[in-house]
């Protein structure tokens, strides 16, 4: 086998012939229409392409064909008289590779040999080996792998023969059955066999296949009681799925036959066998009883709630079976069904009925059913006693006919019209049935109902403790119970809301510490094992006197603080050093403290008459703000001619009072003066002001007070080596750029200095002394600021 695949998948690839087959899909490719054997010899100039229709008629799972059909063709045949069945395939090519399989038929269909492995009884799929290619059932012993055994077959029998082109060539083979012994095609005509009786007319039975190309309505007559009648169609199973033969044919005639009697059935046409064999002309009769004849009762129309609708056959035509089609998707086979319909709307109801000969006729009517409203609530399964529950109201208007009416009605006698959700509570536990009924403009009605059932709540009670002052604890007592009748009832949590943000879990008698004096409220929240919850609020009075007025007014800077803590009337006041403290530091409303020079804090509490304590408070020893700010004077030295002061105070002191002094002797009381200085120095500026508060503050700062830029030449020295004004400087001030030179009457420099703080020993640039006399100067330059500097002058020099 693995030789046969190699050889396949070689072919697939490189294919050997390229000259055109047969056109695929050729009738006789498939089974049904299978080519009849009417001679010993076939020759087939041409292989066939394809598969056919139905490529898949051979399964690899079931058959020596392991991979199905390939390029085939179908023979047919039914033995006529027994023996051996022999035959070869004998290819054109003698390379082609020609495979086979041979299946038994009788009593079955084509479409049986795909599933059912017994059918085949011989095969063959074993590539080509020699003998020029030649396969077949021929007992060959030269070739035994690609050839077969010759068969015994009987007569009566059908055979159906495939052939394979494996190798997928153009050339063709000769089918060659003459060495068989038994006789596989016959030259007998066929005939009427058998009438039968069909629904719509008669089936004729041949006693054997018929051609289907040859028959038609006009080869057969049909007459009998309330005619006359015409073969209208020739129908059968083969001929309608495109086969080429059958052996039983249905005529349907045409009107319909509609009472028992004897009916004659006449073959007056040619029809053929498969081996062109005309069938003998012949007359038969056929006993047909009444067909039957369907019918059904009608029925008003019914509102869609509690429609009931009684199907019955009233004919008399004896039925063997009944098959109803409500039109809703649901049937029934009963005679006289009883049918509710889900849904609103118009329904065809169809009656098939059937005799005992397989007979049947339909009949169908229509039933209405009218819309009703679609009367629905949702609600809570249960509820809790005296919780009130809210009933949705979902009633709906159907096919088009609108709600007109709906009412509410409540097993405790409570009832709601025309209410859409009403809202309702059960002061009493138990079960209480709730329906919803709803009427639309066609008078339909609908209702919808649930039982809701209701717990029952705890009592619910506790003590609260008697008064209590701040700092102590308050302790609470659970008295809550299940009332009695409700064995299955019970308590099973609670929860305490001390009402200051706080709570606690299950305890019965809780101690609670406030820390803010009040009239408390209390709530406890009881829950049963149905989870129904109930509560009850009490006040747990706390008592606490009011803190003390107090009043701590701030002072200046270094002074005493009075502070003052007023107490409630009958209550002391107690002052303390530090929050934390245990003993007082003085039992009176008034504090005096030492002088304010740091903030200080203290604190008061009043002892009521009762012995509770108030909360304690701070009070306050502090002073106002200290001198803060800057005195803002000028960087630069002020110039003169016209040396202007005006300095600025920075500062968010609210100042009333001034007193500037600027340290020349000058004062002003203005918040912002200004000061012009007669002398260049360096003044210290005061100023002295008192704020609304009447504490006072000072600042001070520094301003430079001074000449333009000057140079201060001397008339003469004397660089006589005395050690006495032997060299020329010169003094200067608020210069940028400097320059000095000196020259003889004649005009010629004789010395130049580009620094101030120059020295000069009366020589020349050679370093010649000069000789006594008088000498022209020249200072130039710029000060600071960019003004220009220009002096001349005379200096003498002495010897």
């Amino acid at each position: 086998m693995s030789l046969r695949v190699l050889l396949w998948s070689l072919l697939a690839v490189c294919p050997l012939w390229l000259q055109a087959q047969l056109p695929p899909n050729q009738p006789e490719q498939d089974c049904f229409a299978a080519l009849p054997v009417c001679q010993d010899i076939f020759v087939q100039t041409e292989s066939y392409s394809g598969e056919g229709e139905n490529p898949d008629e051979i399964s690899g799972a079931h058959s020596c064909f392991l991979i199905g059909e390939q390029n085939s063709v179908w023979y047919v045949f039914t033995v006529q008289t027994s023996g051996s069945l022999c035959f070869t395939i004998m290819p054109v090519d003698t390379l082609d590779d020609y495979d086979w399989a041979l299946f038994d038929l009788t009593g079955h269909n084509c479409a049986d040999i795909e599933t059912d492995p017994s059918l085949e009884v011989a095969c063959n799929f074993t590539y080509n080996m020699g003998c020029q290619g030649h396969t077949g059932a021929n007992s060959r012993t030269d070739c035994p792998d690609q050839n077969e055994p010759c068969l015994q077959v009987q007569a009566g029998r059908t055979y159906v023969l495939n052939i394979s082109n494996f190798t997928s060539s153009n050339s063709g083979y000769t089918l060659d059955f003459s060495a068989s012994s038994a006789q596989l095609y016959d030259d007998i005509p066929p005939e009427v066999t058998g009438l039968e009786r069909h629904c719509q007319g008669a089936t004729v039975t041949f006693s054997e296949n018929i051609l289907c190309a040859t028959v038609d309505p006009g080869d057969f007559s049909f007459s009998g009681p309330g005619g006359p009648y015409t073969v209208a169609a020739v129908e059968s199973q083969n001929c309608g799925a495109g086969g080429e033969f059958d052996n039983s044919f249905d005529l349907i005639v045409s009107p319909p036959y509609a009472q028992g009697g004897t009916y004659t059935v006449v073959l007056v046409g040619s029809v053929t066998d498969n081996c062109g064999n005309p069938a003998l002309l012949s007359t038969g009769q056929v006993q047909l009883p009444p067909p039957p004849q369907a019918s059904i009762n009608t029925h008003a129309p019914q509102c869609e709630e509690g429609n009931q609708f009684g199907f019955g056959y009233p004919g008399p035509t004896a039925v063997s079976a009944y098959q109803w089609d409500f039109g809703d998707g649901n049937g029934s086979s009963l005679a006289a069904p009883i049918h509710r319909y889900q849904d609103f709307g118009s329904r065809q109801v169809q009656l098939v009925i059937r005799d005992v000969f397989g007979c049947q006729d339909t009949a169908s009517t229509q039933v209405d059913v009218l819309p009703g409203p679609r009367a629905l609530f949702s609600a809570p399964a249960a509820v809790c006693q005296q919780d009130t529950f809210t009933l949705l109201n979902e009633v709906a208007p159907q096919g088009g006919a609108a709600v007109t009416q709906y009412s509410w009605y409540l097993a405790d006698g409570t009832r709601y019209d025309n209410v859409w959700s009403p809202q309702h509570q059960f002061d009493q536990p138990g079960q209480y049935r709730v329906l919803l009924e709803a009427f639309n403009t066609l008078g339909c009605r609908d209702t919808f109902s649930r039982v809701l059932t209701v717990w029952p709540l705890a009592t619910v009670d506790f003590l609260p403790e008697a008064e209590v002052c701040i700092g102590d604890s308050a302790q609470l007592i659970n008295l809550s119970a299940m009332p009695g009748g409700f064995p299955n009832d019970s308590i099973v949590d609670w929860w305490w809301d001390f009402g200051d943000s706080t709570g606690a879990g299950a305890l019965l008698a809780p101690i609670h510490l406030y820390d803010t004096a009040g009239a408390w409220p209390v709530t406890l929240t009881v829950e049963t094992n149905r989870g129904c919850r109930d509560s009850l609020t009490l006040d747990q009075i706390i008592h606490q006197p009011p803190p003390p007025m107090v009043v701590d007014t701030p002072v200046c800077w270094g002074r005493k603080a009075f502070l003052q803590g007023l107490p409630e009337p009958g209550g002391l006041t107690h002052w303390y050093a530090d929050p934390t403290d245990t003993l007082p530091i003085l039992v009176r409303a008034v504090l005096h403290t030492e002088p304010v020079v740091f903030p200080d804090t203290f604190y008061a509490e009043v002892i009521s008459e009762m012995g509770c304590v108030s909360p304690r408070v701070p009070v306050y020893a502090r002073h106002h703000p200290l001198t803060e700010g800057e005195l803002i004077l000028p960087n630069e030295p002020l110039r003169f001619p016209d040396p202007l002061l005006t300095p600025e105070l920075v500062t968010t002191l609210d100042l009333r009072r001034f007193a500037w002094n600027f340290g020349d002797g000058q004062t002003d009381s203005v918040a912002q003066p200004t000061h012009r200085y007669a002398y260049p120095a360096r003044y210290e500026v005061q100023l002295l002001a008192t704020d609304v508060h009447g504490c006072p503050h000072r600042w001070s700062s520094t301003v430079v007070v001074q000449q333009h830029a000057f140079v201060a030449v001397p008339s003469a020295f004397s660089p006589n080596g005395d050690g006495f004004n032997d060299e020329l400087f010169v003094a200067a001030g608020d210069l940028a750029q400097f320059r000095l030179a000196v020259y003889r009457r004649d005009g010629r420099e004789v010395f130049a200095a580009t620094q101030p703080d120059f020295r000069w020993n009366g020589t020349s640039a050679q370093g010649h002394p000069l000789p006594p006399g008088v000498y022209v100067y020249r200072v130039s330059g710029l000060d600071h600021t960019g003004n220009p500097l220009d002096q001349v002058g005379t200096i003498t020099l002495l010897r």
